[in-house]
């Protein structure tokens, strides 16, 4: 079994809830969205080699040797768009889950078919919901709904990526949808790097009066200047 891994990498989650906790990241390779504010653009295609360890190698990468590279308990499988690859995705799942290792899952929530076949090995679940008005890409809701609602038995948060475009009733039908769901799951809400949103505390009180955990949590790990 092979796939497309853009790089692997041990540094500091960066994003969400469980910021600042030691991760092994694994990056893989491809996108199905074209997000405007992508800070991740070289992992938007399977063109390129895997990066490990200060070497390269061809794509794709063979599932056993991509296992041999991974350290530590904490794995996050990011993107591009892990659920791309669904196929490779539960056999790299498989056998770290068999090593012992706890899993982390970044996904753009648009694929709610892929999930429902991996989502029983991830512990955290990260889904990202698209709002236009910062993708400059058409809106999601019901696969974000549909996928929220397959990850709701894990430990799941929801993060919406903004800028000083954002737009009340995009975050009001988020928060609806997050609600209907199980209001208690956490919303992140996470302002472009270098974005100024002036009316932040505003937006948090808005969705504060629909569901009951909103957090407004920058990326952490560029403020310190780390991968």
């Amino acid at each position: 079994m092979k796939g497309f891994v853009r790089e692997v990498f041990s540094s500091l989650q960066g994003e969400g809830i469980y910021v600042g906790q030691k991760t092994f990241f694994i990056r893989f390779s491809g996108c199905n969205l074209r997000c405007a504010y992508c800070d991740t653009p070289e992992a938007r295609t399977s063109e390129g080699p895997f990066l490990y360890r200060g070497h390269s190698a061809a794509n794709p990468i063979d599932v056993d040797f991509l296992t041999e590279q991974v350290e530590g308990n904490n794995v996050c499988v990011t993107g591009g768009e892990p659920l791309m690859q669904v196929e490779f995705l539960e056999a790299l799942c498989g056998r770290l889950c068999g090593a012992g290792r706890a899993l982390y899952l970044e996904t753009n929530g648009s694929l709610p078919e892929a999930l429902k076949r991996v989502v029983a090995h991830f512990r955290v679940i990260s889904l990202d919901f698209k709002i236009p008005s910062a993708t400059g890409q058409k809106e999601l809701w019901s696969e974000h709904e549909r996928s929220l609602s397959i990850a709701s038995d894990r430990d799941v948060f929801v993060k919406i990526v903004i800028d000083e475009n954002v737009r009340m009733d995009e975050l009001v039908t988020a928060c609806t949808i997050i609600g209907r769901v199980d209001r208690a799951i956490p919303l992140v809400i996470q302002p472009v790097f270098g974005s100024r949103v002036h009316n932040i505390l505003e937006l948090q009180d808005a969705a504060l009066r629909i569901i009951d955990d909103v957090r407004v949590i920058p990326q952490v790990h560029k403020y310190l200047f780390v991968r």
